[in-house]
């Protein structure tokens, strides 16, 4: 059952690893295009969420379970450490480093490189079904999409759509066509526009269709081995209880012959007198 508890977590922190490289693609992109205070320190607080969380793995699973032969758990752990500490929060929403472009571009590749070595070990148990049925690859697509498509919506609609204010504008209509909910807020205008949003709605609704397929497939294929596992140990406890009972069997059996010796003695000593 614990087991099952530590796939199930780690692999929600794996989603969410994955989203939190996400945006921090579309907020450096969004340094350029122009992107809002409120949406940075909105950011903010789900870079400290992710932390914890890593924090939480760290601890509970990774210390917990330790070999005390390893060697130096921090070392070996040091990406754990790095991520869990909220480095966007810390240099935006407290120190407010807008202007060091330098800095921000280092956090941002420290942050992403240590994000990434993490989500290769927390999603360990589960990336050979994203292997098998290539989510891996269309995650990695669908990603491309999104980050390009929106910038060059935002540029097509720029000047020309009065709802496409900003950089903003042109995720917010990405991220609600993949998702085929279609609020009408933000209406393409131009014709690049269009081919972009219909690009937008197929490749959402073919990767929604991945996603699902590939938990199925990936948390019954877990469990169905974890059964495995117990009906085998199940099966070889069986088979010492034959073994026990074969050898008690064979014990029984001495001492019926060893009774019927001794009452053949009995009779032949009751026939003498």
């Amino acid at each position: 059952m614990q087991r099952h508890v530590q796939v199930i977590f780690e692999s929600l922190l794996s989603v969410m690893i994955i989203l939190e490289i996400f945006f921090l693609v579309l907020v450096s992109i969004g340094f350029v295009g122009g992107i809002k205070q409120i949406s940075v320190d909105h950011f903010g607080f789900y870079d400290i969420t992710i932390g914890i969380l890593i924090f939480i793995d760290l601890i509970y699973y990774r210390y917990k379970d330790r070999d005390p032969n390893e060697g130096n758990f921090i070392v070996k752990n040091w990406v754990y450490i790095i991520s869990s500490i909220p480095l966007f929060f810390i240099c935006f929403n407290l120190l407010h480093l807008f202007d060091f472009k330098i800095i921000i571009a280092i956090i941002g590749i420290v942050r992403i490189y240590s994000l990434i070595k993490v989500l290769q070990i927390t999603s360990r148990d589960v990336s050979k079904y994203p292997q098998k049925t290539k989510l891996d690859y269309a995650t990695v697509v669908l990603l491309l999409v999104l980050i390009l498509g929106s910038f060059i919506f935002f540029l097509a609609e720029r000047g020309v759509n009065p709802t496409v204010i900003d950089y903003e504008s042109a995720i917010w209509y990405a991220i609600v066509s993949m998702t085929t909910t279609g609020y009408g807020d933000i209406v393409p205008v131009t014709f690049l526009g269009h081919i972009i949003g219909v690009i937008f709605i197929l490749s959402g609704m073919a990767y929604v269709s991945l996603v699902t397929a590939t938990l199925a497939y990936s948390f019954i294929d877990l469990f169905r081995k974890e059964s495995r596992k117990a009906i085998n140990n199940i099966g070889k406890k069986s088979e010492g209880l034959k073994d026990s009972f074969s050898t008690h069997e064979e014990k029984i059996n001495k001492v019926l012959e060893r009774i019927d010796e001794l009452e053949k003695k009995i009779d032949e000593m009751e026939k003498k007198k």
